[in-house]
């Protein structure tokens, strides 16, 4: 069962897509698609939005390595979802 953010569907899917795997063609567009519907709901900051709006033309390119080489801070659930994807 999911808890918090993740108790709607529309969450659920959302998450999904966040978690699109790097690489695939067309992941990056998909992961900013997800990425803008979780700042929309006040779950990512402005900041985070705009590395995964950077990485959306490039698939190959994982937003949380570019976060972490900018010193962007991110949300502990895209943590967690990040090392949950690949379980």
């Amino acid at each position: 069962m999911t808890k918090g953010i993740f108790k709607t569907s529309e969450a659920e899917t959302q998450r999904q897509f966040l978690t699109t795997t790097i690489g695939t063609p067309g992941s990056g567009a998909i992961r900013y698609a997800a990425a803008m519907y979780f700042f929309k709901i006040g779950k990512l900051s402005a900041e985070m939005l705009e590395v995964y709006r950077t990485c959306s033309k490039f698939d190959a390119e994982d937003p949380l390595d570019l976060a972490g080489y900018e010193g962007i801070s991110f949300p502990e659930f895209v943590c967690n979802l990040s090392s949950s994807a690949d379980a």
